[in-house]
């Protein structure tokens, strides 16, 4: 504060000073957990990226880059729980672990309704239920980001580079 304010004792919203309070430190179990969690993740990926077809780098399968994207975060994963005895600036689990959680499950779930019903109307979904729920944004930007999100990607990747991905149109 400057000295006039000290002195005249004002106190405005340009004169106050806010301190972000420190976050609670999670400790070992904590990194151990934070490193778990993607480890399972990168597996899973790998599982199912190896199921999709590898190929070779000179002729790509369906899954190699999920493959090899999945196989670094393992690696990143094991580092990660390696170092956790000593990493001592981890932050404890709080609130803002939920829109995680809820991000990972809309994932989850899209990944299972795209073969079921095509890749338009889960994408659409999952966008609205990210810019909607996740990001607060009110339901006229979240639904015609979506849409047009949506049609994008389909215009891009059905149309122009004729991927074969699961679609209604």
């Amino acid at each position: 504060m400057s000295s006039s304010t000290v002195a005249h004792g004002t106190h405005g919203p340009e004169n106050d000073v806010e301190f972000e309070e420190e976050p609670a430190r999670g400790g070992a179990t904590t990194a151990r957990l934070g490193a778990l969690v993607p480890l399972v993740l990168g597996v899973a990926g790998a599982v199912v990226a190896f199921g999709l077809g590898i190929g070779s780098l000179s002729d790509p399968g369906a899954g190699l880059w999920p493959f090899a994207i999945s196989l670094a975060m393992v690696a990143a994963s094991v580092i990660a729980l390696l170092r956790a005895k000593q990493d001592d600036d981890v932050e404890a689990f709080d609130g803002g672990v939920l829109p995680v959680a809820l991000s990972v499950a809309s994932l989850l779930v899209y990944a299972g309704l795209l073969p079921v019903i095509g890749f338009e109307i889960p994408t659409v979904l999952l966008l609205v239920f990210w810019i909607r729920v996740l990001g607060k944004e009110g339901w006229r930007p979240a639904v015609t980001v979506a849409v047009v999100a949506t049609v994008a990607v389909y215009a891009l990747f059905v149309l122009v580079f004729a991927v074969p991905i699961p679609h209604l149109f």
